[in-house]
């Protein structure tokens, strides 16, 4: 289980992330919400041990206990592409186990190549993959040393709708399997179908995403996600302002025609 404490950060005076504090548990897939600049790219850079924060800790808890050094227990797929453009896909592979002091484990690679249909493509230059292709090497060097928490933001950005359906299902295994798997998306429906459990980041503070009194009464159907995210960020009540100003505007025009 990984789990964070009050944590902080800041980049001089702009205050990113304001005591943020969350679990994600074996077994399950969360998923990390919010609109662009919350503070989910810095999140995950800190849970993964790429950057330190102001104050808080960091934390995974395994059979054995409370680990302090977990680097080797997360894999991580950033929402940077790999940029070794000039190696092939095999030697990005080799670069990977040894960066992590690692022998390569063919008959596993094979397995997770094929699933991931890049089987014929690991001996070309990544320069030569397409965004898909690229993405999906990058989970597998995120899995070399499989690791009990796997981290992805923003996984699905640009994928074409099967391998979208095929990652989908591979981390539903994963987690079937007594991982954890800690999902930044954008994607409200990703995150509704395939994540029991939601946190959602505003303005660097976790919010509280639990239905409204309204959406609780007999009778009325529960909200789903996406009513909850807008109405927790936010987000409705700035697009119904929107809309009166884009309406305003339409009508003004309408009042100036000669």
């Amino acid at each position: 289980m990984l789990i964070a404490h009050h944590l902080t950060k800041s980049f001089g005076a702009q205050t990113v992330l304001r005591d943020v504090s969350f679990e994600v548990h074996p077994g399950r897939m969360t998923a990390l919400l919010g609109p662009n600049g919350a503070g989910k790219s810095t999140l995950l850079h800190i849970v993964t041990g790429l950057l330190r924060q102001d104050s808080g800790v960091v934390l995974v808890e395994t059979q054995g206990g409370l680990v302090a050094d977990f680097r080797d227990l997360i894999g991580f797929c950033p929402d940077d592409l790999p940029q070794a453009e000039l190696l092939t896909g095999d030697e990005l592979l080799d670069l990977t186990a040894g960066i992590r002091h690692r022998r390569r484990a063919p008959e596993a690679e094979r397995a997770l190549v094929e699933a991931l249909h890049l089987d014929g493509a690991m001996d070309r230059l990544i320069g030569t993959y397409s965004h898909g292709m690229k993405r999906k090497l990058q989970l597998v060097t995120a899995l070399l040393h499989s690791p009990r928490i796997l981290i992805l933001d923003e996984p699905f950005r640009g994928l074409d709708p099967e391998s979208s359906a095929i990652l989908k299902a591979l981390l539903a295994v994963y987690a079937e399997r007594g991982n954890a798997v800690l999902i930044s998306t954008h994607d409200l429906l990703v995150a509704e179908q395939l994540c029991t459990e939601v946190l959602v980041l505003r303005d660097g503070e976790l919010l509280d995403l639990s239905p409204g009194q309204e959406s609780t009464a007999v009778g009325v159907p529960p909200e789903t996600l996406e009513a909850r995210f807008l109405r927790a960020t936010g987000i409705d009540a700035d697009a119904a302002r929107a809309r009166d100003r884009f309406f305003e505007g339409l009508d003004l025009l309408r009042d100036a025609r000669p």
